[in-house]
C-alpha cells in the first residue's frame, strides 16, 4: 500500500473515533528518503507532507495531539502547523514478550499494533523485543514466542518503524548452538533492524568471546537482513574484574562488524568514561531504565536518593510511575553524549514516562507540562487537558516527602476522581495510583499516631495497654479506600493485562508491578515494635528499642532510611542502595533499617564530638567474606581496621535485641587523640567485593 493510502487510513480510523466532524486533509510524499522530518500546513485544507510513512504518521500524531473541542466541535492548534524534524536519530521503546513483562505477554495482535501506532503519534522510529533461553511460556500468553515476535516485527513493517531484537549469550552454548537459537526465534522475521546483544545483566562471556560470537551472530543474520546493525552493549559480567579494560583494548582495533555500542544498566563505565573510551565513529546508543523505582539505574529521586521507605514498601519497585519531572532532568544529562535512544521497560505501568522520552527525543526544547496537555487530548478526548496535566506531575509530586507531610496527595486524588473518564487504561492506570498513594498516606498517618499512643503507656509501664492499642483496627473510610483497589486492578487487567497480583492476576511474582503484594506491607514501626511486645521483652528493653537513634547531644546517630543520603556528602563512584522494606521478610526490621549503602567506599563527616573517647558501631548487612582481605576502617586518616571480615568486634547481645538476622553489629574504638576538635571524616573502604551498612553511631565510651 503506498505511504499516502496508508496514512490516509489511519488518520480517518482516528479521527472518525474521536469527532462527528470531518475535515479535507490530503498527505503527501515529497522526494521519497530516509529523512523524518514532516510538515503539517493549511490551504484549502490540511496537507501532511513527509519524506516515507513514518514521517505521515508523526504529521498525524502532531494533529491529533493539537486538537482540542471547543463547543463540540474540533479546533486543530497554531501548534500544529510547520515544518518538524527530529533531534535524536533513533528513538524507541522495549516492548518484549516474556514472562518477566507486567502486562505485554497478555496482549492481542490488536494491542500491540495500537501501542506502537499511538507511540509514533509522540515520534517513536524503533521498537525493541527480547527473548532468552530461560523465558517460559506463561497461563497469560496468546502465541509462542516466535508468533509474538511475527506480530511486533509485522507491526513494525506496517508502520514503517525500525526492529531491535535482543538476545543475551551464555558460556554454556557454543557459537554454533547460540546462532541456531537466534535464527530459530528471529530468523524468519518480516523485519529486524539491529541486534542488541549484551554483554552482562544477563552475560557471561569475556570479551574476546563475546565480540567473537557478535560478529558471527551478524555474519550469520546478514544472509537474510543485508543492512542488520549490530550494537553489543558494554554490560560487564560481575565475575570478571577486568572486563571494561579488556573490552576497551578490543574496540581500540576499531573492529568494523561493530556499528554501534549500548550504554545500559550494570554498566562497565559510566557514560562520559564509555564516550570518551569508545572511538567517535562508533554510535553510543542509550538504553535508559524508565520503568523501575528502586533496584534499578535510576531510582526515584536517584541524584538524592531519598524516596521514602514507606512509599518504596508499599508500590514497590514496577508500580504505576510517572515521573515527566524526573525524566526531563535525565534526559537533559544524557543526550549530548548519545545518538539514539530505546527505554527498557517491562510493562505498561511506565506509559507517561515512554511518551516523555519519547517526545523530548524528537524536540529536545519540547515544553513538559505542553507534553502532558498533548497525552491529554491524544487519550482523553474531551476532558480538560490542564487538570489531566496537573493531575500527572501531582502523582510524582506525592513522592517528594515522606507520606504524612504530602500536601498533593489528597488533592491529586481528588482531582483525577472527579474526570468522567470512562473505559480508558491509561486514565485508570492514574487512578490507581493515586488510590494507592492515599491508602499508603491514611495507613502511615493513622499508625504513627497508634505508636505514639503506645510509647506513652510502654514508658509508663503499661505494656498490655501499649499492645492494645497496637492492635487497634484501621476506621471503615480506610477499609473502604483498601477495599476498592481490587476491583480497579481487575478493570486494568480486563483492559490491558496489567498484573497486579499474583493470585488473581497471574504476575510472575511480587517485584514485578504486584502492587496489590506489597501495598500492605509494614510503612511504621507498629508491627516491630509489637512484635517486640509479643516476645516478652522487659519495659527498660522497649524503653531501649523506642529510643534506639535517640542520642547525647555530643553523639551522633545516622540511618540511610531514615536520615536521607544527601546528609553523607558526595561519594566517589557508583554505589547502589539495596531496600529490604518490600519484602516478606521485612516485619522483623524496624524501619531505620531498610535501606543499605552497598558500595566499595563511603565517607562522611560528623561533627560535635566532644566526649572523650568514643565507639563507633556500624550495622552490616551479613556478607561472605571469603575474598574480603582488606576491610579498612578509617578515621580521620588514622586506620582503626584494615583486614579480613569487618574488624572491631561484634556485639552479639546488641544484636539480639535490636537487629534482624543476617545483620551484624560492629564496634571499633575511637580514642579521643584522633578526633579533631570533635570533628571526624569517616571512610570505609573494600576494593574486592564491597561491604553493606545501613546505619552507624558514634557513642561516648563509658
Amino acid at each position: 500500500m503506498k505511504p499516502e493510502i496508508k496514512a490516509n487510513e489511519i488518520f480517518n480510523e482516528e479521527w472518525n473515533s474521536r469527532f462527528n466532524e470531518k475535515i479535507n486533509i490530503r498527505f503527501i510524499i515529497e522526494n521519497e528518503s530516509d529523512d523524518e522530518g514532516f510538515s503539517v500546513c493549511e490551504n484549502n485544507g490540511i496537507t501532511v507532507s513527509a519524506h516515507r510513512l513514518r514521517g505521515l504518521i508523526y504529521g498525524i500524531g502532531m494533529i491529533l495531539r493539537n486538537t482540542v473541542s471547543e463547543n463540540g466541535k474540533p479546533v486543530i492548534l497554531d501548534e500544529a502547523f510547520g515544518s518538524f524534524s527530529p533531534d535524536m536519530p533513533k528513538r524507541g521503546h522495549g516492548i518484549g514478550y516474556t514472562d518477566m513483562s507486567n502486562s505485554y505477554e497478555a496482549w492481542s495482535r490488536e494491542q500491540f499494533r495500537r501501542y506502537i501506532l499511538e507511540l509514533m503519534y509522540f515520534g517513536l522510529n524503533t521498537v525493541e523485543t527480547s527473548y532468552s533461553a530461560t523465558d517460559k511460556r506463561t497461563v497469560l500468553m496468546k502465541y509462542d514466542f516466535k508468533e509474538a515476535f511475527e506480530i511486533i516485527s509485522s507491526c513494525c513493517e506496517e508502520f514503517d518503524a525500525e526492529l531491535t531484537v535482543w538476545y543475551s549469550l551464555r558460556k554454556s552454548k557454543t557459537d554454533e548452538e547460540t546462532i541456531a537459537e537466534m535464527l530459530d526465534v528471529y530468523g524468519n522475521l518480516p523485519k529486524i533492524t539491529s541486534l542488541f546483544i549484551p554483554g552482562g545483566d544477563p552475560g557471561d562471556l569475556l570479551p574476546e568471546d563475546f565480540l567473537r560470537r557478535c560478529k558471527k551472530i551478524k555474519q550469520a543474520f546478514s544472509a537474510r537482513f543485508p543492512d542488520i546493525e549490530l550494537l553489543p552493549s558494554a554490560q560487564a559480567p560481575h565475575e570478571y574484574p577486568d572486563w571494561r579494560e579488556r573490552f576497551t583494548k578490543l574496540m581500540n582495533d576499531c573492529p568494523e562488524e561493530i556499528d554501534g555500542i549500548i550504554y545500559a544498566p550494570n554498566h562497565a563505565m559510566p557514560l562520559d568514561d564509555l564516550r570518551r573510551t569508545i572511538d567517535k565513529r562508533y554510535p553510543l546508543e542509550h538504553f535508559p531504565d524508565i520503568s523501575h523505582n528502586i533496584r534499578c539505574e535510576t531510582p526515584v529521586h536517584f541524584l538524592r536518593e531519598d524516596w521514602h521507605f514507606a512509599w518504596a514498601s508499599t508500590l514497590s519497585r514496577e508500580c504505576v510511575n510517572p515521573r515527566p519531572l524526573e525524566y526531563q532532568l535525565l534526559h537533559k544529562r544524557t543526550r549530548q553524549y548519545v545518538d539514539g535512544q530505546i527505554s527498557y521497560s517491562e510493562g505498561i505501568h511506565d506509559d507517561v514516562n515512554k511518551v516523555i522520552w519519547s517526545a523530548l527525543d524528537f524536540d529536545f526544547y519540547a515544553s513538559l507540562k505542553e507534553i502532558l496537555r498533548q497525552y491529554s487530548r491524544l487519550f482523553f478526548v474531551g476532558a480538560d487537558e490542564n487538570i489531566v496535566a496537573d493531575g500527572i506531575l501531582g502523582l510524582e509530586q506525592n513522592w517528594n516527602t515522606a507520606p504524612e507531610y504530602s500536601v498533593s496527595v489528597e488533592p491529586t486524588y481528588e482531582l483525577l476522581r472527579k474526570l468522567n473518564i470512562r473505559d480508558n487504561w491509561r486514565f485508570n492506570l492514574l487512578l490507581f495510583r493515586s488510590a494507592c498513594d492515599k491508602a499508603v498516606r491514611d495507613r502511615r498517618i493513622f499508625e504513627l499516631k497508634l505508636l505514639k499512643k503506645a510509647e506513652s503507656q510502654i514508658f509508663k509501664g503499661n505494656i498490655a495497654e501499649a499492645k492494645k492499642i497496637l492492635e487497634t483496627d484501621y476506621d471503615d473510610e480506610y477499609k473502604a479506600l483498601r477495599a476498592s483497589l481490587f476491583p480497579m486492578a481487575q478493570t486494568l487487567f480486563d483492559e490491558i493485562g496489567l498484573q497486579l497480583d499474583v493470585e488473581n492476576f497471574k504476575g510472575m511474582s511480587w517485584e514485578r508491578g504486584c502492587v496489590l503484594e506489597t501495598i500492605d506491607m509494614p510503612i511504621t514501626d507498629r508491627k516491630y515494635l509489637l512484635n517486640k511486645i509479643k516476645s516478652g521483652l522487659s519495659q527498660s528493653e522497649l524503653i531501649r528499642i523506642i529510643n534506639r537513634g535517640k542520642t547525647a547531644k555530643d553523639e551522633y546517630y545516622f540511618s540511610f532510611a531514615f536520615d536521607g543520603f544527601a546528609v553523607c556528602g558526595q561519594q566517589d563512584g557508583e554505589f547502589y542502595f539495596d531496600f529490604k522494606g518490600d519484602q516478606n521478610k521485612n516485619e522483623n526490621l524496624p524501619m531505620c533499617m531498610l535501606r543499605s549503602f552497598d558500595h566499595f567506599n563511603f565517607r562522611t563527616r560528623v561533627a560535635g564530638l566532644t566526649g572523650g573517647n568514643y565507639i563507633l558501631r556500624i550495622t552490616y548487612k551479613n556478607r561472605n567474606h571469603d575474598g574480603i582481605e582488606h576491610h579498612k576502617v578509617s578515621v580521620n586518616g588514622n586506620i582503626i581496621f584494615d583486614g579480613a571480615g569487618f574488624g572491631g568486634s561484634r556485639d552479639e547481645a546488641f544484636e539480639k535485641l535490636f537487629l534482624a538476622d543476617g545483620y551484624q553489629s560492629i564496634v571499633y574504638d575511637i580514642p579521643e587523640k584522633i578526633i579533631e576538635n570533635g570533628c571526624i571524616e569517616l571512610e570505609i573502604t573494600e576494593p574486592t567485593v564491597g561491604f553493606v551498612v545501613s546505619e552507624y553511631w558514634f557513642e561516648k565510651n563509658a
